[in-house]
């Protein structure tokens, strides 16, 4: 639409320049009136231009808006269980679990079996695309498994009410969100009903270590972490937080929720820096204790102390144990891997101790 007004706006000036020209080889108008023409006629196109502009943009925001309106009105494609949610006391297991996300496309899941006791930190390891997000998809019940269940002590989730599920879980997603939003605000929102709750707000930045930094902040826990939108009173542009204080901003997210009887990690240190990284593993280890716990990081070493790590490898778990058993299989999946990581570091230590040596 925009390309033929442009198409008509340019041929109407094009054929008011030629017969505006042709009379003045005529002799009907001076040089004069061509200029002031052609000057016109660019003025005019420009104005035309920017209402076909603003009428395309305001288009598409009311087609955007009928889209938010038609998401609202889609109805829940999961089955909405009834049965209450009661605390986790015994185990979480997921038993042969098969999952994909097209009907036509291949399992990302296959038959995955494994038992999660109460009060333990399960590691959950593997390549990209072995399936952990998903599984950890599954388990929050944004989908459901197309084979198999999963059961919060021996009742399958899907029986359950969703809402009360997830408020039992406290989740950092890899994908975490930024919101254009205060200090105080992003965090709260991991749990609305304390969203206002200054203190319980602060406790969750400080087991995430990023309190000092926001408290640093122009102003404080009030500063808008945004460039977008200005501050209400003195109309000044917010701040941005770099990658790693933001990771550890979605961190305190979901540690607001205190009396989560799952807390889930996926990757929470990616984006820090190793003593950071040391920092929040340590914290959180202390907070979590006698939760249960399902930790997934690509540095193994940050999986350690976990009770148990279980290694997917193409959709089903390869191998389960704790780092010291997973070790001592040797050629295993998880030691090979430790032994990769491992390497990084011995070899430029084994460098840098025969340049030494040599000087």
């Amino acid at each position: 639409m925009q390309s033929a007004f442009a198409a008509l706006n340019a041929l109407v000036a094009g054929l008011g320049t030629v017969v505006v020209v042709a009379g003045a080889a005529h002799g009907r108008f001076t040089i004069g009136d061509v200029t002031l023409f052609i000057a016109a006629a660019a003025g005019v196109q420009g104005a035309f231009t920017g209402i076909v502009l603003q009428a395309g943009s305001a288009a598409e925001g009311v087609r955007l808006f009928g889209h938010y309106l038609d998401l609202l009105d889609t109805p829940d494609d999961l089955p909405r269980g009834e049965a209450p949610a009661p605390a986790l006391t015994g185990r979480i297991e997921l038993r042969d679990v098969w999952f994909r996300y097209d009907t036509s496309g291949p399992w990302v899941l296959r038959g995955v079996n494994l038992t999660v006791p109460a009060g333990t930190a399960m590691g959950l390891v593997g390549r990209n695309g072995a399936g952990k997000s998903t599984l950890i998809k599954l388990l929050c019940r944004f989908y459901d498994p197309e084979r198999g269940a999963i059961l919060w002590d021996g009742t399958d989730i899907r029986t359950m009410d969703v809402a009360e599920l997830r408020r039992r879980i406290g989740v950092t997603f890899q994908d975490y969100m930024t919101y254009d939003l205060s200090a105080a605000e992003n965090i709260g929102i991991g749990d609305l009903p304390y969203r206002e709750d200054l203190e319980r707000i602060r406790d969750s930045a400080r087991l995430a270590g990023i309190d000092a930094t926001l408290r640093g902040l122009p102003d404080g826990y009030e500063t808008q972490l945004s460039r977008v939108h200005l501050d209400e009173e003195d109309g000044t542009p917010g701040v941005t937080l770099s990658g790693g204080q933001w990771q550890r901003v979605a961190l305190a997210r979901s540690l607001m929720r205190g009396d989560a009887d799952l807390l889930i990690l996926d990757e929470p240190s990616s984006g820090l820096d190793p003593e950071a990284e040391h920092e929040v593993h340590r914290t959180l280890g202390r907070h979590r204790l006698r939760r249960t716990a399902l930790l997934v990081s690509h540095r193994l070493g940050a999986l350690r102390e976990a009770d148990a790590i279980a290694v997917l490898v193409d959709g089903r778990i390869a191998e389960l144990g704790s780092h010291d058993e997973l070790m001592a299989l040797g050629g295993g999946h998880y030691a090979r891997l430790f032994g990769l990581q491992a390497a990084g570091y011995t070899e430029r230590g084994d460098r840098g101790r025969t340049t030494e040596a040599a000087t």
